[in-house]
């Protein structure tokens, strides 16, 4: 429950940030048209290094905190937030490839997450 806990309010905290960047980039992107052409970096090479370090933090707390069944523990937490994440995203969107090859990256991520104590 504590990594679920944890993934969702740092998920939360993230994507406030991320909105707050995004509204002044594109602020500054709408006088420098240049700009307009790089906006998926934003996207994939800081927001999926930061997805990915708050899901493998997710895993690694729940391990810390459940001693026993932790893998299983993982995938409970892993399901649980993928699953919260989809449900809210197809409320308003499609299914995509990109989306579900996302989601089960980051449900190895929380296992990875959690196995990496084990080392």
């Amino acid at each position: 429950m504590s990594g679920i806990a944890f993934i969702i309010i740092a998920m939360l905290l993230i994507q406030l940030i991320f909105l707050l960047l995004a509204v002044a980039y594109n602020m500054v992107a709408s006088e420098y048209l240049f700009l307009k052409n790089i906006q998926w970096i934003f996207k994939y090479l800081l927001g999926v290094p930061i997805f990915v370090a708050i899901m493998f933090i997710g895993g690694y707390i729940t391990t810390s905190i459940a001693q026993s069944k932790s893998i299983i523990n993982n995938i409970i937490v892993g399901s649980v937030v993928v699953v919260s994440m989809m449900w809210s995203a197809l409320a308003n969107a499609e299914l995509t490839l990109s989306g579900v090859v996302i989601s089960l990256v980051m449900m190895g991520v929380v296992i990875f997450g959690g196995a990496y104590p084990k080392r």
